[in-house]
């Protein structure tokens, strides 16, 4: 499962699609990705990317893959396009 911690709201938002045997793989450091969050989309921008391993268990496993972003940071999507169309 993913979770995307929006830092500078105090909020986390589960993404339950994404089990823990899909194909997508982990975004990087400094990649932007698409965040919804009450009513709005912004294109934010990733800080930090880590796992939860649960070493209790035998043998150990993967638990959900977190990705931190901020909202202040987040840029409305048209406005996003409009400014990599400039370039």
């Amino acid at each position: 499962m993913y979770q995307i911690l929006i830092v500078d709201e105090n909020q986390e938002i589960s993404i339950p699609r994404a089990k823990s045997k899909h194909v997508y793989r982990v975004p990087n450091l400094g990649e932007h990705i698409l965040v919804r969050w009450k009513g709005q989309t912004k294109i934010c921008e990733v800080e930090d990317v880590w796992t939860h391993i649960n070493l209790d268990k035998d043998p150990p496993y993967q638990g959900a893959v977190q990705i931190l972003v901020r909202w202040s940071r987040g840029h409305e999507p048209s406005r996003y396009v409009q400014r990599f169309q400039l370039i």
